[in-house]
């Protein structure tokens, strides 16, 4: 058995590009909906600081405000954590207050405002308690625990863990104690990572009982697709967009139709794949842009001059306009559907909007828009007994009646309805506060009679 001691300090405050990531991991928010919720708490409630910086630290004059802004936050589950920094001076090291780590803006933190809880929003409730849990973390010890390797024989085989045993909880304490990391959170395999299983004393020589024993078969697999949280991270480090515009870069990639999200991942779509092939090769990689970033920079320090830059960047833009007028490459749009416009007999493409997919005419000089086709099932509805509409949502394919409205939810086989997913919606659409109650009153009536009938 090995066992080495380990202390680890309290993350740094947020900026606004990790509190997205944390946002995004832990409930699914995307940048755009960190961005905008994070906004509220600050010009609406006047809960949070300023949000729009790229610092992690704090600066010098704000310590004398430090211990009245975790007063007001020492209000309903964050007292049992708050009040105790009050009784006895703060411990501010480099960690928290670095005024040469500060640009424009502060971590984002706490104000001095009272926050009555129950005047936010589901969204802003979860925003504000990552805020005020990472600012109550910055004054509490290192964790502190033994990293532990043990090696158990078996019949002869020799068994490996690794594991961790807490002294101190210390910050963690304010977690509830979890000793997970980000990267566990991330980790998608079925067994939890090796810092994350607790470990009990141990000593050298100590007979165990084997509990349970599985031999489970396994195979490599692909890198992760990113998620808006690793996409994040990715552009921060290649300098891509500013803590400000990130989240605009990639709505902006959604709503161009170039990636779309799956889930809580980003898969490239069919003309994103394109454009890729299609670009020239500078453009592809992030070098050339972090390479302006610094040019930039440097311009802004008095350290460049602007006009060699730009003429850079003209003769640049003649080169590849050049290069794509004399290229025989040509995009055909992957999106075209089995449907002609009416008004000029051209195929039409079809499109993803938030209100369902849309034919749109190409054609210029067009413009003729109308609701896609309707993708009728083999299952018919159990009240009306008309064939049922399949769609997809974010739990899956289920199928809707059009007249009734009755909904069902399908298995991956595509065939057969899912009785007990199928339960918990009539619960859900049973709720008087659900949109749509009507729905949940002809689910259940749907359902009563089916059992009866049968």
């Amino acid at each position: 058995m090995q066992k080495s001691e380990k202390s680890e300090p309290h993350p740094l405050a947020y900026d606004l590009t990790e509190l997205q990531r944390d946002a995004n991991r832990k409930f699914g928010f995307s940048a755009k909906q960190t961005s905008s919720v994070l906004q509220r708490l600050y010009e609406q409630h006047k809960l949070v600081t300023y949000p729009r910086t790229d610092s992690r630290y704090l600066t010098s004059d704000m310590t004398g405000t430090l211990k009245e802004r975790l007063d007001s936050v020492a209000v309903g589950s964050y007292a049992t954590l708050a009040r105790p920094l009050l009784r006895k001076p703060l411990s501010i090291t480099k960690r928290i207050v670095d005024d040469s780590k500060v640009s424009d803006h502060h971590a984002i933190i706490p104000t001095e405002q009272t926050v009555l809880l129950n005047l936010l929003s589901a969204e802003e409730r979860k925003l504000y308690d990552l805020i005020v849990r990472r600012f109550i973390s910055l004054f509490y010890p290192p964790a502190r625990y033994d990293a532990v390797a043990v090696t158990v024989t078996v019949e002869g085989e020799s068994l490996h863990v690794k594991g961790t045993t807490v002294k101190d909880a210390g910050w963690r304490e304010v977690y509830g104690g979890d000793m997970s990391s980000d990267e566990d959170e991330e980790n998608t395999a079925e067994e939890p990572a090796a810092s994350t299983v607790k470990l009990p004393e141990l000593r050298e020589g100590e007979t165990v009982k084997v509990q349970r024993c599985n031999i489970r078969p396994g195979r490599t697999q692909p890198p992760k697709r990113y998620n808006e949280a690793s996409l994040l991270t990715q552009m921060e480090k290649h300098g891509l967009g500013t803590p400000a515009t990130r989240a605009d870069i990639i709505e902006k990639l959604v709503s161009s139709d170039t990636i779309e999200r799956q889930g809580n991942l980003l898969h490239p779509t069919g003309k994103g794949k394109q454009l890729i092939g299609l670009v020239s090769a500078q453009l592809r990689t992030p070098e050339l842009t972090a390479r302006w970033e610094a040019e930039l920079e440097k311009i802004a320090r008095g350290q460049g001059k602007p006009e060699p830059f730009l003429q850079g960047i003209r003769s640049m833009a003649q080169e590849l306009v050049s290069g794509v007028k004399s290229s025989g490459a040509e995009y055909k749009p992957h999106n075209v559907s089995s449907s002609h416009c009416p008004e000029c007999g051209t195929r039409m493409l079809e499109k993803k909007t938030k209100r369902g997919k849309l034919l749109v005419c190409p054609a210029d000089g067009c413009g003729y828009t109308r609701a896609g086709e309707k993708k009728l099932s083999g299952r018919r509805c159990p009240q009306c007994h008309k064939k049922m509409e399949l769609k997809e949502g974010k739990a899956g394919l289920y199928v809707q009646c059009l007249g009734c409205g009755i909904t069902e939810t399908m298995d991956k086989d595509h065939k057969h309805i899912n009785k007990r997913e199928q339960q918990k919606l009539v619960q859900q659409y049973s709720k008087p506060e659900s949109v749509g109650s009507n729905l949940g009153d002809l689910l259940k009536a749907a359902m009563e009679a089916k059992a009866k009938g049968e």
